[in-house]
């Protein structure tokens, strides 16, 4: 392929397997996280079963990638507020990684 003068001189911009991840912000700054243990934080997440069948909310306090807390909301159906109960006994304790496992 012919380039002009103007592209070969242009700055190319290589993308690979070592940029990383984006930082996150965490406890007023952003951190680079490159292990499980640099993340720490608060977060919360909303998932429903069905249009109009209800909604569980989950909170997570996480310290050094380990889970301090899950706090759960729900409304709606018993099976919803069965399995958020179960979840918020299960993973206090686990690393992020441990809870993501769903084996």
């Amino acid at each position: 392929m012919i380039y002009s003068t103007e592209v070969k001189n242009m700055c190319p911009v290589h993308q690979g397997v070592h940029h990383g991840a984006a930082p996150i912000p965490e406890e007023a700054k952003w951190v680079q996280a490159k292990e499980v243990k640099d993340i720490s934080g608060y977060t919360h997440g909303i998932g429903w079963c069905a249009p109009q069948q209800g909604a569980c909310k989950l909170s997570l306090n996480v310290k050094d990638g380990i889970i301090q807390e899950a706090l759960v909301e729900t409304i709606g159906c018993s099976g919803m507020t069965h399995s958020a109960a179960m979840a918020s006994e299960i993973l206090p304790g686990l690393t992020v990684m441990e809870a993501l496992n769903t084996d």
